[in-house]
């Protein structure tokens, strides 16, 4: 799943092409949903690249679709996209787009994306042209083809892959730089992590590092938890970090890169939401949203006390809907501050410093 500001895209299911196919009275929208769905079950393996919805997040109205196609190891996948009409000039077909090739970029196995659209609808041009697609000189069946290569969108040359045990010392060394002096006088994050990795909770499969020019530049990680539903019933969700990027690269679009693909993955593996501490100004550009707003309660935190700290993302939609309940964080977060300054003295000595806006004493 996508999101942006105003939008989000998943994959549509079957049912959902089906029901846009019969309900469809514009012959060639209906043929576009017909081509979709026979993609998605001639590739049943490329499903999400085949039936995308798109989604106006502020009441859930389905807007529009995208699909790719010609997922081969030949050839550049082509994208193709279509707002409905009473939705169109607002820009959203172009926020879609650039968020689709955001996704698609993010494949190693992909270099460039391909579109072709009529030379009467001037509409398309333009957003492909706002979003770096040039014209190749060639004529496909429905007009121009247009082109735009991963090196246009200024895709960083990193690597997001699972954490290895030999890289262990070095992510360690990464977040300790990564969290110095931010919350509070130096930091506890990088023993955080190294107690994690033993707990029964640590997701190993969802514990990613990122790589540029060979120089591990971020890290995230993710704990299974759950929510004491008031109902009695125990619901399975996930929680997430410390997350981290080496702070001479920080600000420059690495942590939203390395959030957005941790997420993903964790949303194709099947889990339902995600719970954790963090900054609405930051996570929620990529679909946080604060969990008071989803019925869910922070352990130990009284009625009336400031909860913006909690926050909450569905990595599928509907996961948390009718509960509400209390959620637990792994005691593994829960570190001793002795154990933590004996564990520092491995690393090489960093001055401590009080700092304004700091959260611990």
């Amino acid at each position: 799943m996508m999101e942006s500001e105003r939008i989000r895209i998943y994959p549509a299911s079957r049912e959902q092409m089906e029901k846009n196919i019969a309900a469809e009275a514009d012959e060639d929208t209906r043929k576009a949903y017909e081509e979709m769905l026979e993609g998605c079950l001639n590739h049943p393996e490329q499903w999400e690249w085949y039936a995308m919805w798109i989604i106006e997040k502020t009441d859930g109205s389905h807007i529009g679709d995208l699909c790719f196609k010609g997922i081969k190891a030949d050839c550049n996948p082509e994208i193709g996209y279509g707002i409905l009409e009473e939705y169109r000039g607002q820009g959203f077909a172009t926020e879609a787009v650039k968020l689709a090739l955001q996704w698609v970029f993010r494949h190693p196995e992909v270099n460039a994306a391909e579109a072709e659209t009529s030379p009467e609808n001037s509409a398309s041009e333009r957003v492909l042209m706002k979003c770096g697609f040039r014209p190749t000189g060639e004529i496909g069946e429905e007009g121009p083809r247009y082109i735009v290569r991963k090196t246009t969108m200024n895709t960083k040359n990193y690597l997001i892959r699972l954490e290895k045990k030999e890289d262990y010392r070095a992510v360690e060394n990464l977040v300790r730089e990564s969290f110095w002096n931010v919350y509070r006088p130096g930091c506890s994050e990088h023993y955080v992590i190294h107690v994690l990795r033993d707990d029964p909770a640590f997701m190993k499969e969802l514990d990613f590092v990122m790589e540029m020019d060979g120089e591990l530049i971020g890290q995230n990680m993710f704990m299974k938890t759950i929510i004491e539903a008031d109902d009695g019933r125990t619901i399975p969700v996930l929680t997430m970090g410390p997350i981290g990027i080496t702070p001479e690269l920080k600000r420059r679009g690495f942590g939203k890169a390395l959030l957005d693909y941790s997420l993903e993955k964790a949303a194709r593996m099947g889990f339902g939401a995600v719970l954790f501490e963090g900054n609405i100004g930051f996570y929620g550009k990529s679909g946080f949203d604060y969990a008071s707003k989803f019925g869910i309660r922070y352990h130990d935190l009284p009625e009336d006390a400031d909860s913006s700290f909690f926050l909450c993302k569905e990595l599928n939609p509907g996961y948390l809907e009718g509960i509400t309940g209390v959620y637990q964080t792994p005691q593994g977060y829960y570190v001793n501050d002795n154990d933590v300054e004996e564990f520092d003295k491995g690393f090489p000595p960093k001055e401590k410093q009080k700092l304004p806006g700091q959260i611990f004493g």
